[in-house]
């Protein structure tokens, strides 16, 4: 006898077999389709870049954390923006000013932008070199002259996106955190 001949005839097809199931585990089975779905649906929605932490701001035995300003994704493609994340901190003419990044941070090149005003009242603006990857968590800035005033200092986090120019190679700004004088 073959195989074929001892096995019993099936009974109808997948559909005659649905026909029997009660009706709650319809239900039940649609609900979980359901929650699932909203819950795919709200990830998206509000998926984007993970924020990379704060940078904390220290002045005159005062200190301040900021989040960013700014962040984006490492290709620097989706991008969330938190205007009021800047962070104030009194800076009298003179002051020195230490900061330091998070790991996220100190995991990329970043750089120190930051303006002044001079003795004569004219605003000015300077960058720190171009800190490599796990190279440097810290940074002190001195303006040269005692009465020189920070106004505004901004940590920059690069990302991966890169533009070639006839000067050389940019780097987008991945992510920021900005302190201004208050």
């Amino acid at each position: 006898m073959s195989d074929q001949e001892s096995r019993p005839a099936p009974s109808g097809g997948l559909a005659a077999r649905l026909r029997g199931v009660p009706r709650w585990v319809w239900i039940a089975v649609v609900a979980v389709v359901v929650v699932v779905a909203a819950t795919v649906t709200a990830l998206v929605l509000t998926s984007g870049p993970d924020s990379p932490g704060d940078v904390t701001f220290t002045a005159n035995g005062q200190s301040v954390t900021a989040q960013p300003t700014s962040y984006c994704d490492v290709k620097v493609t989706d991008c969330e923006n938190e205007p009021t994340a800047v962070a104030t901190l009194p800076l009298p003419p003179g002051a020195a000013l230490d900061l330091t990044v998070p790991d996220t941070v100190l995991a990329t090149p970043w750089q120190v932008a930051f303006t002044y005003v001079d003795e004569t009242g004219a605003q000015q603006g300077g960058r720190s070199q171009v800190f490599a990857p796990n190279a440097r968590g810290q940074f002190h800035l001195t303006l040269p002259d005692p009465r020189w005033r920070l106004q505004r200092i901004e940590v920059q986090q690069f990302g991966a996106s890169e533009t070639r120019t006839a000067q050389g190679s940019l780097f987008s700004t991945r992510s920021t955190w900005v302190l201004v004088n208050g």
